[in-house]
């Protein structure tokens, strides 16, 4: 909180009194740094499952017990969203260009939340996000989401006629990269908040769901419309 006040009065130092009003103390801006650069180190180390205090020379035995429990929740994940491709399994079979594209609308859906994720969790971080700017950000968030998936949906889907000359190909592309871009900006808005109201460290765990939704979402809304589309082939 004080290191809020540092940055957002451009503080140099501030007094700490006792209840009778009399100083006891000073708290300076070399001080706050400290406590900030802290703080960074420890949310960013979080957003990808580690401790918050691991250091490039932290014993290998420590960092290997702080990091394998998420890396196993992260192959929890993965066999999620193998999952959902198992579902296609036979539209995969019949349609193999399909294979090509998995990776690249499960990926974009990932780093368009990645972005999303960062600036809430560093809003929230900070101390700048009110009351009512939870409903404003999704709302940004999502029009973003169609946006840009909307335009790399386009550069995808022509790529994919281009390569492949297969115009149903592109359109399915197209459409997925849309849903799932949309589904980043709303789960990189609506998963720090849940975990908030949850009160858990939206750093945390963030990271995981997110990658999770944008993964499960991506796979589900592109193979199941070519699913869709495998009639008109």
């Amino acid at each position: 909180k004080i290191a809020n006040f540092f940055e957002h009065y451009h503080y140099m130092a501030l007094r700490v009194l006792d209840r009778l009003g009399r100083l006891v103390g000073l708290v300076e801006a070399n001080q706050v740094v400290e406590v900030i650069r802290r703080e960074a180190t420890e949310d960013m180390q979080l957003m990808v499952g580690l401790s918050g205090e691991e250091r490039t020379l932290t014993p290998w035995k420590l960092s290997m017990k702080r990091r394998l429990p998420w890396l196993c929740i992260n192959l929890g994940t993965a066999f999620l969203a193998g999952a959902v491709v198992g579902m296609f399994e036979h539209t995969i079979a019949a349609w193999t260009a399909l294979a090509i594209f998995l990776p690249i609308v499960a990926g974009q859906g990932g780093n368009a939340g990645a972005q999303t994720l960062t600036v809430i969790i560093r809003d929230m971080a900070l101390g700048e996000l009110s009351s009512g700017d939870g409903r404003k950000a999704l709302m940004k968030e999502t029009f973003l989401g169609l946006l840009n998936g909307i335009v790399i949906g386009l550069i995808v889907g022509l790529i994919s006629y281009l390569w492949k000359g297969n115009y149903l190909l592109g359109i399915v592309v197209s459409i997925a990269m849309v849903l799932n871009m949309v589904a980043a900006g709303l789960s990189g808005v609506l998963v720090p908040y849940t975990l908030r109201a949850l009160r858990i460290d939206p750093a945390l765990a963030s990271s995981i769901i997110m990658t999770t939704v944008t993964d499960v979402a991506g796979f589900f809304f592109f193979l199941g419309l070519a699913a869709l589309a495998g009639g008109w082939r």
